[in-house]
């Protein structure tokens, strides 16, 4: 007989940020695998924050939508600024947002939790849920799914997509958090891991710094990777490289992590006349364009590059398909989506990325990639001109897609996480 889950999922359709992929996914994929997923979303999302479109829920999944009282990205955004500018007047320049800091706790998303927990109980009596299951971010849900634990004595599957309240420094040298609010943070998290019956997170080095600082997660804490929907493969055509040379980005760049040296990379081959507009180019799809095209008159490389707004999902996968090398950076312990397109794609990568668990992905299932762990832009340099001559001889080896999928796809991910509930299930038999 199936069970009923309670997914409480804040980024869900219509919103459309990248969060919502793996809730979706994870709705379907329970459905058609003997579970009746019910998701608890927001009514009224943070339009400041979120990103809201005209994509729709799956037609087979009950969505029920709870009010957000208030939504303080834009107030506490305002606030702030005109503090600021206040204080500026007198010589005091403010170096982070203390509303933010004092106020938001555990985050700016705190208005939708009353509401979430009416609905989440009520959900709860009226279709006899036997588990919940909580997507983080945000933090609030954390404690919208604590209450709802609390309440009725299910049990909670708490699925984190981002770390939250431990110590980064380990990867993140420069990460930094006042004393209040880390304080607070890790007290927060202290409470609501403590709760949870399973805790899932994206990666290994999350999961080895969850281990490190919250020993008592050490048998409730499990890697359940993001991955790449393997159907989306059927929706491509095989098509022909770009003409020219492409080296391929799209989405978020990630300027808190170093980056310039790539651009200088290109720079370097453009002065030796090893590349030029008529046989290169890189192609960018993605926000902050204009912080992108500073760097391109930096190193005056602008004639090699196309910059694009962002383009349907569909689309970047074909044009990463139709590339010769797609740019892979990440922020440590998090791994990117373009990890699970470029290789399931079959295309290699100019992977600038420090050492660790993507790296040794990369190495095992995509051999003519190019991984530069240092931030070197001679290096750069050096591994696109390996690239290209790799393809003019004919040396390009495909990426291992049917062994990547087989351990890294979204049906893979979902299947682990459906274990987890079967377990926890089978515990009250």
């Amino acid at each position: 007989m199936g069970k009923n889950v309670l997914m409480v999922c804040y980024y869900y359709p219509p919103l459309t940020d990248v969060g919502c992929k793996r809730s979706v996914f994870f709705s379907k994929y329970f459905k058609d695998n003997g579970f009746s997923p019910y998701v608890l979303s927001v009514k009224n999302p943070d339009k400041s924050y979120c990103s809201l479109g005209n994509e729709k829920p799956p037609r087979d999944i009950p969505v029920f939508y709870s009010i957000s009282l208030f939504n303080l990205s834009w107030f506490i955004g305002k606030l702030n600024g005109a503090v600021s500018r206040f204080l500026r007047m007198f010589g005091i320049d403010l170096k982070k947002n203390y509303f933010y800091e004092y106020l938001c706790i555990p985050d700016i998303f705190i208005g939708w939790i009353p509401q979430a927990i009416l609905r989440g109980y009520r959900l709860i009596k009226k279709y006899d849920i036997d588990l919940i299951y909580v997507s983080v971010t945000p933090l609030s849900s954390a404690l919208v799914g604590l209450c709802l634990k609390k309440l009725t004595g299910k049990k909670m599957v708490l699925d984190y997509r981002d770390p939250f309240g431990v110590d980064l420094r380990k990867y993140q040298p420069t990460f930094r958090q006042g004393w209040f609010r880390s304080r607070i943070d890790k007290k927060y998290a202290d409470i609501v891991l403590r709760s949870c019956d399973i805790f899932t997170v994206t990666t290994k080095e999350t999961e080895n710094i969850y281990r490190e600082q919250f020993p008592f997660l050490k048998n409730k804490i499990h890697t359940v990777y993001n991955g790449f929907d393997h159907r989306l493969i059927n929706q491509l055509q095989d098509e022909d490289k770009f003409s020219k040379f492409t080296v391929i980005y799209t989405g978020e760049f990630y300027f808190q992590v170093e980056f310039e040296y790539f651009f200088d990379g290109l720079a370097i081959l453009k002065k030796q006349g090893r590349i030029c507009a008529n046989d290169f180019q890189f192609l960018y799809y993605g926000g902050n364009r204009e912080r992108i095209e500073s760097a391109l008159k930096k190193y005056d490389i602008e004639d090699l590059a196309i910059i694009c707004a962002r383009i349907p999902y569909i689309e970047v996968l074909k044009q990463i398909q139709r590339s010769h090398l797609q740019l892979l950076r990440l922020i440590q312990p998090m791994i990117s989506t373009k990890l699970f397109e470029g290789m399931s794609l079959n295309t290699p990568f100019l992977a600038t990325i420090p050492q660790g668990e993507v790296e040794e992905i990369v190495r095992e299932f995509s051999p003519s990639s190019c991984v530069v762990t240092e931030k070197s832009a001679q290096k750069v340099a050096e591994a696109i001109v390996e690239a290209m001559n790799n393809y003019k001889t004919g040396n390009i080896r495909d990426n291992h897609v049917d062994e990547f999928l087989a351990n890294y796809s979204r049906a893979k991910g979902a299947s682990n996480m459906l274990e987890h509930f079967k377990g926890l299930l089978s515990q009250e038999n």
